[in-house]
């Protein structure tokens, strides 16, 4: 195996839902059962080499013969396949065919015993049980003619075949299982902000692994699912590029004059001296010596150029009530995925407020990376209920914005609009807030075309009809004119 195979092996046998699965008791010795989840933990993530056929046979006995039918099999080929994706993929594959090897070499599952080669096959488990648990070279040279004689007599593959079907059977639900975590998985890594690191979402997904009730809820909501990521990829589009430009260092303006050897930028007053024979030996000793008059260039990507400002930070108060059921509903969780995704790269801050009623609220802080790709997720599998407040919701708002850390923020109001905003107290805080501390409030209304008293606070409102937008007022607008600062 390649040192990067092996390191990927040692991972999935050291998973705790593997170690989980080994260590169940069986009529196997535990150190037999580490031996095969070894050996097909191998052969998922990088094949094997047997050299000595014979004394593979001896040392495994029967489960030479079903390792050799299960990697017969087309499910075999597809766990591999998904193991190779990921390191949760892969000891999602090893724990599952290990439980099915190991049934099959305990006899915990039956198999046919209707012809000759299958009634030998079913005496080489059983051989093979008692030679395991015996310890003894004696039953390992009987183990190695327990295999001769069952190939001898399974000449037509009958057994083999039989076999294979029984591993299909088992395999098929398995790999079924597992193509539904695999799509789920790829679905958390293009909805959740990674960054350049997808750990975070892959700890998230074992999380969920773990919680067979939360991985359940997830799966029975892939549609939806899949609905946001579509939504958020018409809103990459309409963002602009997907990939930040690669940055050259290159310099581009002129800022100032001064010396320099610099042949390429000099002035022109200064090549005026190669035309007299004294003066041209003035110019190559002022080249020399770095004292030719010359451009001072300075680039946008160069080390020493002034930055700018680090832009506040953004919250984002979205609109959780019934009467955002449906597609307002599942566009308000794109543009927050979206909104997160883009706020990490300008490495902003982010709190997202979920507000109905007015006794209920809940925040989401996306400046803890710990947590940040759960607290998403647990987000998109919440359905908005309940009625909309904005008094109550802007009052919380209000509250979370107190504090130097604060300064110059992006505040987002996402709704539908069916509430109105009529608190003057609660207006004129707002409005102080925002000349106090430079910042900025825009409001995005779906479904509607009235602010609903928001207008009184909002720098700047979006109108959206559900699924008819254009490029000009669509939701990346918002999040592109919040990114620019």
């Amino acid at each position: 195996m390649t040192e990067t195979s092996s390191v990927r092996c040692r991972k999935a046998l050291n998973d705790d839902s593997v170690r989980l699965a080994v260590g169940r008791p069986r009529m196997i010795p535990r150190k037999r059962r580490e031996e095969v989840a070894s050996i097909i933990a191998q052969e998922i993530l990088e094949r094997r080499s047997v050299i000595d056929v014979r004394r593979q046979a001896a040392r495994y006995g029967s489960f030479y013969v079903i390792l050799k039918a299960l990697k017969g099999t087309e499910d075999w080929e597809k766990l591999r396949g998904m193991a190779a994706r990921s390191d949760i993929l892969a000891a999602l594959s090893l724990r599952y065919t290990t439980m099915v090897v190991l049934n099959l070499l305990d006899r915990t599952a039956p198999l046919p015993a209707s012809s000759e080669a299958e009634r030998s096959l079913n005496g080489l488990v059983a051989l093979t049980l008692i030679a395991w648990q015996r310890h003894s070279d004696i039953n390992m040279e009987m183990l190695a003619r327990g295999v001769e004689e069952f190939e001898s007599s399974d000449v037509r593959g009958e057994a083999l075949g039989s076999l294979e079907s029984v591993l299909r059977e088992q395999l098929s639900v398995v790999v079924e299982q597992m193509e539904s975590y695999m799509e789920m998985l790829e679905m958390m890594k293009k909805m959740l902000p990674s960054g350049d690191d997808e750990t975070f979402v892959e700890e998230v997904f074992q999380a969920y692994m773990q919680n067979i009730e939360s991985m359940a809820q997830l799966l029975r909501q892939r549609k939806d699912l899949q609905r946001i990521i579509d939504l958020m990829g018409k809103l990459d589009v309409e963002y602009g590029a997907k990939q930040e430009k690669a940055k050259s260092f290159t310099t581009t303006e002129a800022y100032d004059l001064g010396l320099s050897k610099d042949i390429r930028h000099v002035l022109p007053v200064e090549l005026l001296k190669l035309q007299d024979p004294i003066l041209r030996l003035l110019f190559f000793s002022q080249m020399l010596e770095g004292a030719l008059l010359t451009y001072q260039l300075k680039g946008q990507d160069d080390p020493d150029y002034p930055r700018p400002k680090k832009k506040g930070p953004v919250i984002a108060l979205i609109d959780a009530s019934g009467s955002m059921f449906g597609e307002p509903e599942i566009l308000a969780k794109a543009f927050i995925l979206m909104l997160a995704k883009r706020m990490e790269r300008e490495g902003r801050n982010i709190k997202v407020i979920l507000f109905a009623a007015s006794d209920w609220k809940l925040e989401i802080d996306l400046a803890d990376k710990k947590k940040v790709a759960k607290n998403l997720l647990d987000l998109m599998v919440r359905h908005f209920e309940g009625y909309t407040d904005f008094n109550s919701a802007m009052r919380v708002g209000l509250d979370n914005v107190k504090g130097k850390e604060w300064h110059a923020a992006d505040v987002i109001l996402f709704t539908d609009g069916e509430s109105n905003l009529n608190n003057e107290g609660l207006i004129n805080e707002w409005n102080d807030f925002k000349l106090r501390t430079s910042s900025k409030i825009y409001t995005l209304i779906v479904n509607n075309d009235t602010a609903g008293g928001l207008e009184q606070v909002s720098d700047k409102i979006w109108t959206l009809p559900m699924g008819k937008w254009d490029v000009e007022g669509s939701p990346s607008g918002l999040i592109k004119l919040i990114a620019k600062g």
